[in-house]
């Protein structure tokens, strides 16, 4: 974890005109190092000191798209430890599509002030934590069922819980997909919305899911990763 007096270095990927055009603003009065970049052939530029902690994608960024560079970014050595969160507009199809490895969260666009500045907050002060925040699909197992889009917020062999971008009907039984850090194959498992939680500082609905059907081989994946994270934070949830 970063000291409090160190400066946390955001880069911002997109276009100054886009969606994230009043993150630089934003970000630099609450005391961030910000480096806006507008190509993928800059963000190979930037000095590596001092080091970046969060790379933030719009996701129409450079000729192929945020989720290309995201990419690209995570398979060079000194692009893994970093966080990178992606800006999705709000009501497009696109955050389907951020359902891939090394994404570690997401805005919706127009997003807070409040919002940008309190993930902002976790994907940098937070090292150790960061890597547990990966994208997740879930849809409802009925006709009409809804599908949702979001990050975990915390897993374990038993269920998750969920940040999403819509609501859940408690009680439902649900198809989820997800990622663990490091790992480019998908978990996928039947469970339950177990119910509505109440998270300090989330900005969209919480739900806890039970997994109801889990391959073995997904809950020896996961215990694994629940034992890494633990031996890291010291037991801390």
């Amino acid at each position: 974890m970063k000291a409090a007096t160190e400066v946390r270095h955001v880069v911002l990927a997109g276009r100054r005109d886009g969606v994230l055009s009043p993150a630089e603003a934003v970000l630099d009065g609450a005391s961030y190092l910000v480096t806006p970049i507008g190509t993928i052939e800059g963000l190979d530029t930037i000095p590596a000191s001092p080091a970046v902690d969060l790379v933030i994608l719009d996701e129409s960024f450079g000729p192929e798209g945020g989720l290309m560079a995201a990419r690209h970014l995570r398979s060079l050595p000194r692009w893994r430890g970093v966080s990178i969160m992606v800006v999705v507009p709000s009501g497009s199809t696109h955050l389907e599509e951020c359902l891939v490895p090394g994404i570690n969260d997401f805005l919706l666009a127009p997003f807070p002030e409040a919002e940008l500045l309190d993930k902002a907050r976790r994907l940098t002060e937070v090292a150790e934590r960061r890597e547990v925040n990966t994208m997740l699909r879930v849809h409802e197992v009925r006709e009409a069922g809804v599908t949702v889009h979001g990050k975990t917020m915390n897993v374990s062999v038993n269920g998750l819980l969920a940040e999403v971008d819509g609501e859940l009907n408690v009680g439902r039984i649900v198809d989820v997909e997800f990622f663990l850090p490091e790992d480019t194959d998908s978990v996928k498992s039947r469970g339950q919305v177990a119910r509505r939680a109440h998270e300090a500082g989330s900005f969209h609905p919480v739900f806890g899911l039970r997994f109801l059907e889990l391959s073995a081989r997904d809950r020896d994946r996961i215990g694994r990763f629940v034992a890494m994270r633990e031996r890291v934070t010291g037991g801390a949830a």
